[in-house]
């Protein structure tokens, strides 16, 4: 089991202009040296910077991998060119996994699944595709996700879940898809809404892992989202300290009570 940083749990601008407050390279050295095993890269963090393959290239001479490309890629049609940069970027970055939502339009299913196996093909055949069933989109609904993932191979096409929600909804997600379910997105909310760290529900963290020692899950965690995020005065020193407190949360609660047991 590996624990990832996602870049994008660092950036201020994440939704508001998407323009990089930061470049990634300048905080490779500190990641690594604080534990973590790899990054997930969100994809504007090259996409909206001055010289994204020059950027690319630099992280990957940093010897630190990319160990998830984060997209946003669309999978109608119409987004063929934002497909056709991410696999150049993944390629580039030689990414061993990618991320990815489809829309939310039922009529346009078949388009999404075409569309995903055309993007399949089109990446290096090592590379994993990591589909977030996000809220919102058409495969948020568990029967429209076991069809569209049905005749699609896993050690392939794989998924991701956020586990610190509901956890009826947690335990019913690895009931129905099991060992397809290779990667967690750690993000951790209170009753407001308000991102928290792992340690402030320490009972309700704890819980979930536990579900997932049941169904012996060993994947990758990515802290994804961590206290401050989107808060007022929120900053990079303060997201990152959280980031790794959050790390460790899981190293010393999950790692060291479960995964060296499985």
């Amino acid at each position: 089991m590996k624990i990832f940083l996602g870049t994008i749990a660092l950036e201020v601008n994440r939704w508001s202009s998407r323009v990089p407050s930061f470049s990634v390279c300048d905080w490779i050295d500190k990641i690594r040296n604080d534990g973590f095993d790899g990054i997930e890269l969100w994809e504007n963090h090259l996409l909206m910077h001055e010289k994204p393959e020059e950027e690319a290239k630099r992280i990957l001479a940093s010897g630190f991998p990319v160990e998830v490309y984060n997209s946003y890629i669309g999978f109608e049609n119409s987004a063929a060119s934002h497909r056709d940069t991410a696999v150049k970027m993944i390629k580039l970055l030689k990414a061993p996994a990618v991320k990815y939502n489809v829309g939310s339009d039922l009529n346009k299913l078949v388009e999404y699944k075409d569309n995903l196996i055309k993007f399949a093909s089109d990446l290096p055949e090592s590379c994993r595709l990591l589909c977030e069933l996000h809220d919102g989109t058409v495969l948020e609904d568990d029967a429209v996700a076991m069809e569209f993932f049905n005749d699609l191979p896993k050690g392939k096409f794989d998924l991701i879940l956020q586990p610190f929600g509901s956890l009826d909804v947690f335990k019913k997600k690895f009931e129905i898809f099991g060992d397809r379910i290779t990667n967690i997105h750690s993000q951790l909310s209170d009753d407001n809404d308000k991102r928290i760290g792992l340690e402030q529900k320490k009972n309700t963290v704890c819980e979930c892992f536990a579900v997932m020692k049941d169904y012996d899950f060993d994947g990758d965690i990515t802290i994804e989202f961590t206290e401050g995020t989107a808060s007022p005065g929120e900053n990079i020193d303060d997201l990152y300290k959280n980031t790794v407190l959050d790390m460790q949360f899981i190293r010393d609660h999950y790692i060291k009570n479960y995964v060296v047991n499985l």
